[in-house]
């Protein structure tokens, strides 16, 4: 695997565009086979990659995909809506990275993660995940806040 192949930038990159086409093949070259996946507001942990794999195959309503031919791609701050997952946000260093993203789900709600990841080898061993919904914001914090647009 070549440096860049294994960056976790590139990882993670990887398994978004995988996640957004149901690739389970790539999905599951990415993750190490014990990987952990831990849900904290559920208390769930998913433990090794054959569980984290079916978790993402018996997805009610699967998991979306994205026709790359109509997806557009913006710059700096700005990104386009596509039916399943986007990466906003990619921080971290080393073996660690946080990314944020931002999914439509099969119903249509969408739904912001939060996606602490640990690597090693160039795969996934540990990934700690939160979902939010997306909500209309209060009325009564109006006067002090600005919309993102």
């Amino acid at each position: 695997m070549s440096a860049s192949a294994s960056d976790p930038r590139a990882v993670i990159e990887r398994w978004v565009d995988a996640v957004n086409a149901g690739d389970f093949a790539t999905l599951e070259s990415l993750l190490s086979e014990d990987c952990v996946s831990e849900y904290p507001q559920s208390g769930e942990i998913i433990r090794g990659r054959k569980n984290i794999l079916a978790v993402l195959k018996n997805y009610p309503g699967g998991l979306g995909t994205v026709d790359r031919a109509t997806a557009q791609i913006t710059g700096g701050d700005q990104w386009a809506m596509t039916p399943s997952f986007v990466l906003v946000r990619l921080t971290g260093s080393g073996n660690a990275r946080t990314a944020i993203l931002k999914n439509r789900y099969p119903d249509d709600s969408v739904w912001w993660l939060v996606h602490f990841i640990e690597f090693a080898a160039g795969k996934m061993t540990k990934q700690i995940v939160y979902f939010a919904p997306e909500f209309e914001p209060p009325a009564w914090r109006a006067q002090w806040v600005e919309r993102r647009s």
